[in-house]
């Protein structure tokens, strides 16, 4: 018993102890990084097609709210949700802002994205809105995906008419 106050003193000290052991990811560093991350998954959109690019960046637990995360997981919900793409869309985004956890395991982005598509009548289709990427660091350290949503913009309210 003689012990016990050294035995408690070294037990108190132990969470600093483990916090000094392990400093602090840079949060910049990551950030950069995870922008990054983003820039290079809407360049392969651009270079492979879209389907490709969600595939290639998705981790393998990957959902989409849209599609049932309950039952769709991983390649699975990369098909469901990215399957129906018609021939001739471009998406393009680009982040505005990004964040990382304290500890540098997860992510996210959250930016503008532009919709661009070959309309009935031979006219080009612009939409966009904003989309939210949150990405988890995998064991080997690369950066993907966990989770993908865009919301469309509002259409217009066409202005009212005067009698």
């Amino acid at each position: 018993m003689k012990h016990l106050p050294l035995l408690l003193l070294v037990l108190s000290l132990a969470p600093s102890l483990s916090a000094a052991a392990s400093p602090s990811p840079d949060q910049a560093k990551l950030k950069t990084e995870l922008a990054a991350m983003e820039d290079a998954f809407c360049a392969m959109a651009q270079a492979d097609g879209i389907q490709a690019a969600f595939a290639h960046f998705a981790a393998p637990d990957v959902a989409f709210i849209d599609t049932d995360p309950r039952e769709f997981r991983g390649l699975a919900a990369v098909k469901k949700r990215m399957g129906g793409t018609p021939p001739g869309v471009k998406l393009t985004w680009s982040a505005m802002h990004t964040d990382v956890s304290d500890d540098g395991t997860l992510g996210y982005n959250w930016g503008r994205y532009e919709s661009r598509s070959p309309g009935p009548d031979g006219h080009e289709r612009v939409g966009g809105g904003f989309f939210l990427t949150i990405w988890k660091r995998q064991p080997d350290g690369t950066w993907r995906y966990v989770m993908d949503n865009g919301s469309a913009d509002k259409p217009a309210t066409p202005p009212e008419k005067k009698n």
